[in-house]
């Protein structure tokens, strides 16, 4: 059962980063509608005030200050998370979340993020 779950969750995150990285013919899309795309794709809930560009950006500020000086991820990684199942995500939204901010708006944390 959980392993079935990592197995969907790496699906969906897998496609969104692939919608992400694919090249727009009709124009270029600006990072943020790339990622704004990503979440609708992933089926991520945003309450109707959320911009989603302003939610992964939120993210990377929330792994740059627990990051900053701190020799271990896990327990920044995992607040992180926890925080976002907090406000209504499914465990696997809330990863799948924090790994397309971090490959989309801070790629410098995605070495914590596993794959």
């Amino acid at each position: 059962m959980i392993r079935h779950r990592r197995t969907v969750a790496a699906a969906t995150v897998a496609a969104g980063l692939a919608l992400f990285s694919s090249v727009a013919t009709a124009h270029a899309e600006t990072q943020d509608e790339k990622f704004t795309n990503a979440v609708t794709t992933m089926g991520i809930p945003l309450g109707a005030s959320d911009d989603a560009p302003t939610v992964g950006k939120r993210i990377c500020e929330m792994l740059t200050t627990g990051l900053t000086g701190n020799p271990n991820p896990v327990p920044v990684v995992r607040g992180v998370v926890n925080t976002l199942a907090g406000n209504g995500l499914s465990r696997e939204q809330a990863v799948g979340l924090t790994r397309l901010s971090a490959a989309v708006y801070c790629p410098q944390y995605g070495r914590y993020l596993g794959r």
